[in-house]
């Protein structure tokens, strides 16, 4: 009865890595202990590759642990960026206090997004684990929301 059901590990994604930016573990020790609210955990989900572009923005609160996922045009750093807007004008700025996400190149414009005052976090490499929650909540997701319904 397990989620992942013995599925076999896949090869990582070709599209490169941003090594740029601010590690994790250079963010507030707040974040860290889910001390206080406004410390996000971001990421994104694809559809089945090759028969669409259309993907999922998830956004977890790590305090409130409320799990927002957000239906983008594609997995370009502009779709990002409107959807990370989103979070921000819909919530407000005191309740967004840092970003963290992986090194995806979906956040190749954090520094647009550090330009509105919030600042961006990035985990290391090949560390799903320093989200850990994050990716939990995405795999309960898909369960509802196959690579196939996209």
């Amino acid at each position: 009865m397990l989620r992942q059901k013995g599925k076999g590990r896949k090869p990582q994604e070709k599209r490169g890595q941003l090594l740029l930016g601010t590690s994790i573990h250079k963010g507030p020790k707040s974040a860290k202990k889910r001390m206080e609210i406004g410390h996000w955990e971001a990421d994104t989900m694809v559809s089945s590759r090759g028969k669409s572009k259309a993907c999922f923005a998830p956004f977890l609160g790590r305090r409130s642990r409320l799990y927002l996922a957000v239906k983008i045009a594609s997995r370009s750093a502009k779709s990002m960026k409107k959807a990370i807007n989103w979070l921000i004008e819909t919530l407000g700025k005191d309740c967004v206090r840092s970003i963290t996400t992986d090194r995806g190149k979906e956040l190749a414009c954090y520094k647009q997004i550090e330009k509105r005052g919030v600042p961006v976090y990035f985990a290391d490499p090949y560390s799903a684990w320093q989200r850990g929650t994050k990716e939990n909540c995405n795999g309960l997701l898909r369960e509802f929301f196959p690579k196939k319904l996209i």
